[in-house]
């Protein structure tokens, strides 16, 4: 199945390529909406596969005709070679307790939440946080030790700690928790653990 630029782009090729297309005539040659025509156009137009006209109508560029005549396939998706065709993520906090707890070793949680909470924070961090090191723990990256940390409430238990061992640190990118799937996903390993 052609993704949808790919059957505007058939769609024209098809028709008189030289010959000025509206988006309503491709509306007709097509089975798409015209909401799905006009991203189309919009998105080849920013490519260099076609050129919109001052009259409202698209006409295949050079560039389109070589796609064209090559059977290229358009695909939406990274234009960056470094991507790799992989997301991107930034600096979430799951990535910033990863690489806290790769730092310390051992730990508990809020001495991790200390090192990752930053100005932009929202929602229940300290949730957020005890989810993602129990499914850690769950999915053998973590080991809970058997001493705990003395906490600041009279009738506290204590902290529960944490440690990461060697063997279970697998690189810089943090593990993802997959909670539809129950698994976490490892992208420095490729593998995918069941919690």
């Amino acid at each position: 199945m052609a993704w949808v630029a790919e059957q505007v782009l058939t769609a024209i090729k098809d028709s008189d390529m030289r010959e000025c297309i509206t988006e309503e005539r491709l509306i007709d040659l097509t089975t798409l909406t015209k909401r799905q025509v006009q991203e189309s156009c919009r998105r080849l137009c920013h490519s260099g596969l076609l050129v919109k006209s001052g009259e409202g109508c698209h006409t295949v560029t050079p560039a389109g005709l070589e796609a064209l005549a090559a059977g290229a396939h358009y695909r939406s998706g990274p234009k960056d070679a470094k991507q790799n065709g992989k997301r991107l993520w930034k600096n979430t906090l799951r990535i910033r307790v990863w690489r806290a707890i790769r730092i310390r070793r051992k730990f508990t949680v809020p001495e991790i939440i200390t090192l990752v909470v930053d100005e932009n924070a929202r929602g229940d961090i300290t949730s957020n946080v005890q989810k993602y090191v129990r499914a850690l723990a769950k999915a053998g990256y973590l080991i809970e030790m058997a001493k705990r940390e003395q906490s600041t409430a009279i009738t506290s238990n204590g902290y529960k700690r944490w440690w990461l061992s060697d063997a279970k640190d697998t690189g810089p990118l943090a593990p993802v928790l997959r909670t539809s799937k129950s698994t976490v996903f490892d992208p420095n390993t490729n593998e995918e653990v069941a919690i």
